[in-house]
């Protein structure tokens, strides 16, 4: 009898070793297989290095007010939204005319470079994004500046940010002039608010 009893002792103790060297085989396995996912997951998403700006930041409501003579109404404002290594941000006015031909919009789009490969990519676009015609050089804006005159649009390149100002008559932006874009620029680049041009 007593080898019986000494049997089935074994054998449990056995068919328990056995479930424990099982048991921590798989907790070994979903270990390995969430630290892979997780090195995927962290390895394929771009690391923000710098923080992006938010273009409602760059012209804020009283500075519009400045420019629409006294009345800024948000037509649209979005925070950073990244995508790769850049974000894009928006934000736009209007001056309120219940006249949609004759309203006044005053709009900015930011692309900030999040990392290093962020701003790169904002150089290399910025430059290689350049239409061949209907282009204004601008001198003394950021570290590079053209007017679009067919879009009506400013582009400047500024550190880490491609920004893109747009200042006139909403329902005929290619009416925009590039005085009025500088205006609306002069606004919104931050060394230029603070009177520290590095230009």
């Amino acid at each position: 009898m007593k080898q019986y009893i000494q049997a089935a002792k074994d054998y449990i103790t056995a068919s328990k070793r056995n479930e424990l060297i099982i048991g921590m085989a798989i907790v070994a396995g979903v270990a390995v297989l969430i630290a892979a996912i997780t090195y995927t997951v962290y390895s394929s998403t771009p690391k923000v290095v710098y923080q992006p700006a938010k273009a409602c930041d760059l012209l804020t409501s009283a500075e519009a007010k400045e420019l629409l003579g006294g009345k800024a109404i948000d037509s649209s404002a979005k925070n950073p939204v990244v995508s790769g290594n850049t974000a894009t941000s928006q934000c736009g006015y209007t001056d309120g005319n219940p006249d949609t031909e004759n309203m006044i919009v005053a709009a900015v789009v930011v692309r900030s470079g999040v990392n290093d490969d962020g701003v790169q990519q904002n150089k290399t676009e910025f430059v290689n994004g350049k239409p061949t015609d209907n282009v204004e050089a601008v001198k003394d804006l950021g570290e590079d500046a053209y007017f679009n005159q067919k879009l009506g649009q400013l582009n400047v390149l500024n550190g880490r940010e491609w920004i893109i100002l747009s200042y006139g008559l909403g329902s005929a932006p290619e009416a925009n002039t590039i005085d009025k874009a500088v205006e609306l620029a002069y606004k919104v680049l931050p060394a230029i608010k603070a009177g520290t041009s590095t230009f």
